[in-house]
């Protein structure tokens, strides 16, 4: 095995497959990468076909209107997979386009292993039989995915959550402030509105609004908001400037940012279980176009979204969705939070017993020894 094909479509796909990624060379010097990603994928020598900007969208309606480009890109990259016949290929999340791409190569007899796999667990389970169909190993980051797939067809082992590598549960320190010229008596209020623009708008002047209402109950708080390097901070200062709240800016520490906040509203997706990990209070928000809205509580069988939640089986932080999330209760939440130590501490507790339903650090060298073990 000489040459991996490589997809991820989205963030989040970008930073694990980049650190699998860098786990097979260092076991594997001679592997040569090619596929779609991001930056960091990039940074450790995977020549892309396409970025994440051409692939990163969210929402059946927003999927639906660039129909006619993703075909473009899945034509594009069978044709380059077609002309180098790589030795494996490895998918990273992104189901919609990944699934897709499995089963057309499965069928030409390619070798395929899925690292982050489908939510399956969420929504549209007979995705379990076409995973077991059309890969040969999958790699889980959730305890209770394994159980969920027939072992006569398919193999599946939880590797442990790439997160974990990635963060420590030290929180509550002042490294963060100093950094960022924020004084020692001031209490951060973290704003994460989402990872694309379509979120950030639905998201972010909700967001001020909340730091409005509450700064004159409480003169000490400082809003930070965590800004994505992808997109124009203008985007950002815009809808300050239209909520007149101007709050910092925080680009690449975002951990330190959740572990130095007095408390964080947080926009579905891997963020909540960043925030899980971090160990600090925080809500899980959420608006989407209305059509996508109601497709989606149509189809997914959970009756929590926050990743968070989720692991943890019940609801440890609260969510607010479409309507939910607004003004009045992501007010609420922050005055509870900035007021009542004993839900503060009742939610860190919660928190850390997430952190343990999530294994050891080490996902991606156990996936790069299970991947070179399984096709080598």
């Amino acid at each position: 095995m000489k040459q991996i094909f490589v997809c991820a479509g989205e963030a989040s796909g970008d930073l694990h497959a980049s650190a699998l990624i860098h786990a097979l060379q260092s076991r594997r010097p001679d592997l040569e990468f090619f596929g779609l990603g991001g930056e960091l994928m990039a940074a450790v020598g995977v020549e892309l076909l396409y970025n994440l900007h051409d692939l990163a969208v969210t929402g059946f309606w927003e999927v639906a209107k660039r129909f006619g480009h993703f075909r473009k890109v899945y034509r594009r990259t069978l044709r380059e997979i077609d002309a180098r016949r790589p030795d494996l290929i490895l998918l990273v999340d992104y189901p919609g386009f990944n699934l897709r791409l499995a089963t057309n190569l499965k069928r030409q007899g390619y070798k395929i292993a899925y690292f982050i796999l489908p939510q399956v667990w969420a929504w549209k389970p007979a995705r379990i039989r076409r995973l077991e169909e059309n890969a040969d190993l999958l790699l889980a980051i959730l305890p209770f995915e394994p159980p969920l797939f027939d072992p006569s067809m398919v193999r599946c082992e939880f590797v442990g959550h790439p997160l974990l590598d990635l963060i420590n549960s030290n929180s509550g320190d002042n490294a963060f402030k100093r950094k960022n010229s924020i004084a020692e008596n001031q209490r951060i209020i973290a704003l994460l509105p989402g990872s694309r623009e379509v979120e950030i708008n639905r998201h972010y002047l909700v967001m001020l609004e909340v730091i409005k209402a509450i700064s004159a109950e409480f003169a000490d708080i400082v809003p930070v908001t965590l800004v994505r390097n992808e997109i124009d901070t203008v985007l950002y200062r815009a809808i300050e400037q239209k909520s007149g709240v101007t709050s910092h800016h925080c680009q690449r520490d975002r951990y330190g940012l959740l572990r130095a906040a007095e408390c964080s509203l947080v926009a579905s997706g891997t963020a909540t279980l960043e925030a899980a990990l971090c160990g600090r209070p925080f809500c899980v928000v959420y608006k989407t176009a209305p059509l996508t809205y109601l497709v989606a509580r149509r189809l997914i069988n959970l009756k929590m979204v926050g990743l968070a939640n989720i692991v943890a089986g019940k609801q440890v932080v609260p969510e607010y969705l479409q309507s939910d999330m607004n003004q009045e209760n992501l007010a609420g939440f922050c005055r509870q939070m900035l007021t009542n130590e004993s839900s503060q501490q009742e939610m860190i507790s919660a928190l850390a017993k997430i952190r343990q339903r999530l294994g050891e650090p080490g996902a991606a060298t156990r996936a790069a020894e299970m991947i070179l073990s399984e096709f080598a």
